[in-house]
């Protein structure tokens, strides 16, 4: 159902990566993007595989849940809160069915920026196209990197979960040595060099000696 902005509610809207760099936008564009104001309940269906909105959401207060289209293999991808936006899958060429479902984990409030609005908001606010493209950027970094995990052979992501489990918050693991390391994750010596060799060569971690940096943006993942 529509929903009412509150100025808190507005802040968290421009606070979006979207914004980045733009001191002020003008009031005719700013009520358009906030015409697009919806509240919704718990449970309630925000985007699923057959109905969805050919617009970017930005949430702006509660949260939402969201989790794969496939109602035989449900799988929970990720919580999203206030400030965090989604949709990006559904605008610019995209298809008839959506990638996946957002569910309302808490009431909540989305803004949602319609595909012609986002033109306009890019052709006005050149700065708001690449802050778009930064952010789809990421993302295909982000997807990347899975689809590298996936790839690896079994010992290599066995390697790699270790080595990002226990690694510290700055990223670093230190081994206390080889041999100890390949008897706690049950795989030969050989077969712990290579797989080190092989995550070293695909940019997931960086060694030196005994000590092992996973890629900054895995750290999390």
């Amino acid at each position: 159902m529509a929903g009412t902005i509150t100025e808190e509610m507005k802040k968290c809207f421009l606070s979006s990566f979207l914004f980045r760099g733009i001191s002020e936008l003008s009031e005719e564009l700013e009520n358009e993007m906030f015409s697009g104001t919806a509240e919704f309940a718990r449970g309630e269906c925000v985007y699923k595989s057959s109905a969805f909105r050919h617009a970017l959401g930005v949430i702006v207060s509660g949260t939402v849940r969201i989790s794969t289209s496939d109602a035989e293999n449900h799988i929970l991808l990720r919580d999203m809160g206030a400030g965090e936006t989604f949709g990006a899958a559904a605008v610019f060429g995209a298809g008839e069915c959506y990638v996946s479902e957002i569910c309302a984990k808490s009431t909540c409030t989305v803004v949602f920026i319609e595909e012609a609005t986002l033109e306009k908001l890019f052709s006005v606010y050149p700065t708001a196209a690449l802050n778009y493209i930064a952010f789809l950027s990421s993302k295909i970094r982000y997807l990347n990197r899975k689809i590298a995990e996936i790839s690896m052979h079994g010992a290599s992501a066995r390697v790699f979960e270790y080595i990002k489990k226990n690694a510290g918050e700055d990223g670093v693991f230190r081994a206390p040595n080889m041999s100890v390391l390949a008897k706690t994750l049950n795989i030969g010596r050989s077969s712990l060099y290579r797989a080190l060799e092989d995550l070293a060569s695909g940019g997931h971690i960086l060694r030196d000696g005994n000590k092992f940096t996973v890629n900054k943006g895995e750290i999390s993942q």
